[in-house]
């Protein structure tokens, strides 16, 4: 079924549909509202990025990694090199060559501030790597490929492995290989167009592998066609995480993100959605509400999500070529765009009930919420899309 969306509804999202055609044709202008309003809220002047949902105010790779992304994809140079700065300084110990960057920095309990956690948090490793290799590309810039590759290959060595049959990446070096049999995963770290780039740029490497196996993740994690944050590989066995059983929540929504940002010319790109179809049926069940959680087992939602999930489902359901759904995750964005750039009860009477509950925005909105807006609305305007090899396109520079 092809997608359709009225005229209204995309010109209030800023929306187009992907496609091949180059980016001009959007009628975009390089800046990105969305982009500067986030960096506004998030991003302080030096170049760290502050993670709201905590009372600590702290910094995790992961934004430092989404928000390096994001100021490529909005060409812009000058806070890219100001979060790479941050990151390597404050991450890495002033080399990003030589470790990969600390997962949580943040205020310890003496008052000092400086890295919490080192432990490495591999999605943040292979979105650095990811930003680097395509920054290289993009802005001409040698130096940034080569400190790509040199992150890549530091997380090859040390969060890349063998279990179970299957290439898996472990959500850090320490802590996720359970026993000789048993490694704990995090299916929503695995992004098959990083995979597919890295597979061009290192051939020799594991990326081809771990793309299959990626598909293969998603399918034994998910037997409902729904994603779980968390889940154990054991000796081949697929089994509950025991620290959150069978749940889906703000980890697993990156799932359906990343299969739907994937090229429609990837062969994996068709068994990776129909491993993740059971989200519609929850969302039907609901009245169009994405469940803030999901029991992956028996399909069952609870909680309101916050509109960010549905900015992150809206690639998926037209992937899948599921108007309907992607139809009312657009209006609930912008039902919240709406509620938060207007007065309170400026919601058109027309707005849909789910789309009405949806729209009362986190004041301000956090941090993780506008991530997934990001990625979601922009992908949606053509603002940036993945190639079927894995490189970046843009807005600026197709």
């Amino acid at each position: 079924m092809a997608l359709m969306f009225t005229r209204r509804a995309l010109l209030q999202l800023g929306l187009a549909l992907p496609g091949a055609a180059a980016a001009s044709r959007t009628g975009l202008s390089a800046s990105w509202p969305q982009w500067e309003a986030y960096a506004a809220a998030f991003i302080q002047r030096d170049g760290r990025v502050i993670d709201d949902q905590h009372a600590t105010r702290y910094t995790t790779s992961e934004g430092q990694a989404y928000s390096l992304f994001f100021a490529l994809v909005a060409g812009d140079r000058t806070r890219f090199e100001t979060l790479l700065d941050w990151t390597r300084d404050h991450l890495a110990g002033g080399d990003l060559g030589a470790r990969l960057p600390g997962w949580r920095w943040g205020r310890h309990d003496d008052g000092q501030w400086g890295l919490v956690d080192a432990n490495a948090a591999s999605d943040a490793d292979l979105w650095l790597a990811y930003a680097l290799l395509e920054a290289g590309r993009l802005w001409r810039e040698p130096g940034w490929r080569r400190l790509g590759r040199r992150v890549l290959a530091l997380s090859v060595e040390a969060e890349v492995v063998r279990a179970g049959g299957l290439t898996v990446l472990l959500p850090g070096p320490l802590g996720f290989r359970l026993d000789e049999d048993t490694v704990r995963l995090n299916p929503s770290y695995l992004v098959l167009p990083q995979l597919r780039r890295f597979a061009a740029e290192q051939p020799d490497g594991p990326w081809r592998d771990l793309a299959f196996d990626t598909v293969r993740c998603v399918q034994g994690a998910a037997p409902r066609g729904l994603a779980p944050d968390w889940v154990r590989l054991r000796a081949g066995r697929w089994l509950p995480d025991s620290t959150a059983p069978d749940v889906g929540s703000y980890d697993a929504i990156r799932c359906y993100l990343w299969a739907g940002l994937t090229h429609a010319g990837d062969p994996l790109r068709a068994p990776l959605l129909a491993s993740l179809r059971g989200m519609a049926g929850v969302i039907r069940a609901r009245g169009g509400v994405p469940p803030q959680h999901v029991n992956v087992r028996d399909g069952t939602g609870s909680g309101t999500a916050p509109s960010g999930f549905a900015a992150a489902l809206l690639p998926c359901f037209h992937a899948l070529g599921d108007a309907a759904q992607a139809q009312a995750m657009a209006a609930i964005v912008n039902a919240a765009r709406t509620a938060r750039q207007g007065p309170a009860g400026a919601l058109p009477d027309a707005v849909a009930p789910s789309a009405r509950l949806l729209a009362q925005p986190e004041q301000p909105p956090t941090y993780y919420d506008q991530v997934l807006a990001l990625f979601g609305t922009g992908f949606m305007a053509r603002r940036y899309g993945f190639r079927a090899d894995g490189s970046l396109w843009t807005v600026w520079r197709s």
